[in-house]
């Protein structure tokens, strides 16, 4: 069954959600949080990508994002999950997943926004 494409609405912002592989956790050590968001924050500058907030969990992350064109959700967040499982997998001596699937995005509407951001 092929899945839905993803809404993407260039200018908007969207609520992004991307959870561990089997809800494991993603960030292990003191410094996992900020080599993702600094991975993040240059994939997103590459794909003229905003990232506006976050909320980085121990097995998830939300994010508000607001792209530039129709691929800016997938370029950065894809370029990002890639190099930052990369490192954990090096860095553990594993491999495979660690991310659960693609990650979820939705357009946010104005009194979304505001509570997500504050």
């Amino acid at each position: 069954m092929a899945r839905r494409p993803r809404i993407v609405i260039p200018g908007r912002p969207h609520h992004v959600i991307q959870r561990g592989n089997r809800r494991s956790q993603v960030f292990f050590e003191e410094g996992d949080h900020e080599l993702y968001l600094d991975l993040l924050g240059e994939a997103a500058v590459g794909s003229a990508t905003e990232i506006w907030c976050n909320c980085l969990m121990p097995n998830h992350v939300h994010l508000v994002a607001v792209p530039s064109d129709k691929d800016g959700l997938r370029e950065p967040f894809a370029d990002a999950h890639r190099r930052y499982t990369g490192y954990i997998n090096a860095r553990s001596r594993a491999t495979g997943y660690l991310w659960q699937g693609r990650f979820g995005s939705v357009v946010m509407h104005e009194a979304h926004l505001f509570h997500a951001v504050r």
